[in-house]
């Protein structure tokens, strides 16, 4: 979903060699013959990792297990694409995430600490933590790029933070939305210009890609159905701190927001969360699922 559409966006200012499990050029990052194979048959100055687990409740499940896949593609496919970098002398971008902060002391920084409380962050914050590190320590030329509930237009594929609210009210089901819960969410078409412009600007760091307006998983959907169109009264308030307190709640971050300081003072500024809706609504005519 962030990907497919970075390619779409990035294809006219990059030559891009795309690579996957299923498309023209494959590879499997969890395998490292396969990596070593990729990067030695294509060249390029960076790789970009997009490929990751992220369904949040089906990893909670595998918590502990480093042999499942949640570990084996998140851990052991960063280890393989760092060795192949290191091998062939290439640059990694990194997509992270926001679910690596335990969510008690938002917004954060790009260099907070991402505890102190580690059981409260999810066992996929914890293994894209442990890809983080991995990155950090062994390499020089990377860039780390956490974004938040991304969301976009014109994608066919799985749902994202706001199709997935469309979806269910569309359908009926739309459950109640957290009040209390801070996060910001990421236009995903912001991914590609900010990428060209940490590239030409040489950057080797972390940065936070979201809204620079902090809002609500209620607020969101609020907002968001009423510039689709739809009935905001369908909408009801939630607890994120009543859902956790509920035996086997997956780790939530209550407030999980990013400062997006860093990014901005290079004179690229993410899109608000109220405007990124209003340009989805635009770009799909309404029409978002």
């Amino acid at each position: 979903m962030v990907g497919s559409r970075y390619c779409e966006q990035a294809s006219n200012d990059f030559d891009l060699v795309k690579a996957d499990l299923s498309g023209q050029i494959l590879v499997d990052i969890t395998d490292a013959e396969s990596t070593d194979e990729f990067f030695k048959k294509h060249q390029f100055a960076n790789a970009i990792l997009f490929s990751a687990f992220t369904d949040v409740d089906a990893a909670e499940k595998q918590r502990g297990d480093k042999s499942n896949t949640c570990w084996r593609v998140n851990v052991n496919g960063v280890e393989n694409v760092v060795a192949a970098c290191l091998k062939y002398q290439r640059g990694l971008i990194f997509i992270s995430t926001s679910f690596v902060f335990d969510g008690t002391a938002g917004p954060y920084a790009e260099d907070s600490p991402f505890g102190p409380d580690l059981e409260k962050v999810s066992w996929y914050g914890i293994t894209k933590i442990e890809a983080e590190n991995i990155i950090k320590s062994q390499l020089s030329q990377y860039l780390i790029i956490r974004i938040a509930y991304p969301y976009r237009a014109g994608f066919e594929g799985k749902d994202d933070f706001a199709k997935r609210i469309l979806r269910n009210y569309h359908q009926g089901s739309l459950p109640p939305m957290f009040f209390n819960q801070a996060l910001t969410p990421t236009f995903v078409d912001d991914l590609a210009p900010a990428i060209k412009l940490l590239i030409t600007e040489n950057q080797s760091q972390i940065f936070h890609l979201a809204s620079p307006q902090i809002t609500t998983p209620y607020e969101f959907a609020l907002y968001l159905i009423e510039v689709f169109g739809g009935d905001a009264r369908a909408v009801q308030k939630g607890s994120i701190v009543d859902f956790l307190k509920r035996s086997g709640a997956t780790p939530r971050t209550v407030n999980g927001a990013l400062s997006v300081k860093r990014i901005s003072r290079l004179g690229f500024h993410p899109t608000g969360w109220r405007q990124g809706i209003k340009i989805i609504h635009g770009q799909s005519g309404g029409r978002l699922i």
